[in-house]
């Protein structure tokens, strides 16, 4: 069978839920695909199921030469794969991996992890074996995980060139907005003879330069004006967020977080996006701002509290959010 005749095969086991847990994703998609693309599956020294990491276990590390892993794979239960991004990172990042992998069998999420930005950002490449073509899904796969170019360099080459455009494209999209304000601060003159000859050619009317400019600039309000006249008191270099329901018990909680670069941070529980978010803003800043209540370099800093421990630090995970006027939730000022 070709790679695309086992995609096929595996895009109808998922929609009749052939495989119900992690075992059955791992056995009957992550191996089948592997071995499909040149990998010795047999071989644990190249295919290495539950490589260690510290006291912590990876589902597959894939290796070149033996034993030195290249590829780190995390199986997930189908429809499970939310939140699980950090733990593959740090991972990655302990072994200097080039290349990471989050699947529940049906979603594919490729990671740069040696970039830099947070989790989505260092995302490259994202399919689906249901809505994806196979024809696309086995390229995907051909160019980040066939055992040849992983041997040969040309994966890591390919993620990492694939990562560079995103990059480049994120950019951009930063830019587009900041370059259309400067058009119209500057009344670009090629802007408005565009809008005016085009206005021109609708009706036979040719409008002012000024009337340009006024709709243009009428434009931007309406794209700014807030959609509630309730006031927002959050600073927009602080991370916004909300959570609902309002309870104690962050673990039961969905919280979403605006960061000041416009990522949207948001796990199925409170908490993991908590720590997201204290990761991303960095620990040595959080520390240095913080009374001790959200973070520190020594274990039960806050009386046996629960807290959870990333390199060095340790976090608060029953840590409350300070209620904002009914807006948000507020960080401490950086």
């Amino acid at each position: 069978m070709t790679l695309k005749e086992h995609i096929d095969d595996i895009r109808e086991g998922l929609r009749t839920n052939r495989y119900p847990d992690e075992a059955a994703v791992s056995q009957g998609i992550v191996l089948r695909l592997l071995g499909t693309l040149g990998w010795s599956t047999y071989d644990t020294q190249a295919v290495f199921p539950q490589y260690g990491v510290e006291a912590r276990k990876v589902d597959f590390a894939l290796c070149h030469p033996p034993s030195k892993p290249i590829v780190f794979i995390e199986v997930k239960r189908v429809g499970n794969i939310e939140g699980a991004e950090r733990q593959l990172f740090e991972y990655a990042f302990h072994e200097g991996v080039p290349i990471a992998i989050l699947t529940d069998g049906q979603t594919w999420r490729f990671f740069y992890p040696i970039g830099e930005g947070n989790y989505r950002e260092r995302k490259v490449h994202e399919l689906d074996m249901i809505q994806d073509e196979s024809v696309e899904s086995a390229e995907c796969l051909n160019r980040y995980l066939n055992y040849d170019s992983i041997r040969t360099g040309e994966a890591v080459e390919a993620i990492k060139e694939d990562y560079e455009k995103v990059v480049q494209q994120r950019q951009v999209a930063t830019r587009l907005p900041e370059a259309w304000s400067k058009l119209l601060e500057e009344a670009d003159e090629f802007l408005l003879h565009a809008v005016a000859e085009k206005t021109e050619d609708l009706c036979d009317y040719r409008p002012t330069d000024g009337q340009v400019l006024a709709f243009l600039k009428s434009l931007e309000i309406r794209k700014t004006r807030p959609e509630s006249s309730h006031p927002q008191t959050i600073s927009p270099a602080q991370p916004t967020l909300r959570r609902e329901p309002r309870t104690r018990n962050a673990s039961q909680t969905r919280l979403r977080v605006t960061m000041p670069d416009g990522n949207v941070i948001e796990h199925p529980k409170a908490i993991d996006t908590w720590i997201e978010v204290i990761l991303e803003l960095g620990p040595d800043r959080v520390l240095e701002v913080d009374d001790g209540q959200i973070i520190s370099t020594s274990p039960n800093f806050r009386s046996g509290r629960p807290e959870e421990q990333h390199g060095q630090y340790y976090i608060a995970k029953d840590q409350g959010f300070a209620l904002d006027n009914d807006i948000g939730f507020r960080l401490p000022d950086f």
